[in-house]
């Protein structure tokens, strides 16, 4: 059994050495991308009390480096929920207050991570890619990301005017169709 465990973790050493040897410069672009985006995004969402002592940057380095390097598994949603989980918790408990520009700004580094981790999820590692492929990707993916943010404070614009229960319910029914509508794909697709 323990010769049988080593073969494994050598044939595996050598797939990782042969990937790395034959990795080319527009996928590992990508997944650097990636890791840099899930970084911001940690560093945005989480409290600074808590995000800038050592031991909490180097989970934010992990948790940046996972959809990096495995960009075709759920690690990328973890990613993606920690670093939600994170805003929740810096708003929640540590009373930092919601801003315009912090939440727009973590939605976009969220956004750019996951569209920029399908990309890679597509990418073989010794793919060759041209420049303006991925300049049409970011391009595109900032776009949908300026349209959400200028829609989004038109909406809290108006919102300041309607506040009141009739919000509150059509908040609350947003959220049950959206939940409705997720779990009808999740059947579907399995």
């Amino acid at each position: 059994m323990i010769e049988e465990l080593q073969d494994f973790f050598l044939t595996r050493l050598g797939r990782v050495k042969d990937m790395l040897e034959r990795a080319a410069a527009g996928p590992l672009l990508v997944r650097f991308m990636v890791f840099l985006l899930t970084l911001v995004a940690a560093l945005v969402a989480f409290p600074a009390e808590v995000i800038l002592r050592p031991a909490a940057l180097a989970f934010a380095a992990v948790l940046a480096a996972l959809p990096a390097v495995f960009p075709r598994t759920r690690l990328v949603g973890l990613a993606i929920l920690l670093c939600a989980f994170g805003w929740l918790l810096g708003t929640y408990a540590y009373g930092q207050i919601i801003t315009i520009p912090r939440l727009i700004g973590l939605a976009t580094v969220l956004y750019l991570t996951h569209s920029l981790a399908a990309l890679a999820a597509a990418l073989p590692y010794d793919a060759i890619v041209s420049p303006g492929v991925l300049v049409a990707w970011l391009l595109r993916a900032l776009a949908i990301v300026s349209v959400s943010a200028i829609v989004s404070v038109l909406l809290l614009a108006v919102v300041k005017v309607v506040i009141g229960p009739v919000f509150l319910v059509a908040s609350l029914v947003g959220v049950l169709a959206a939940a409705a509508l997720a779990w009808l794909i999740t059947r579907k697709a399995s």
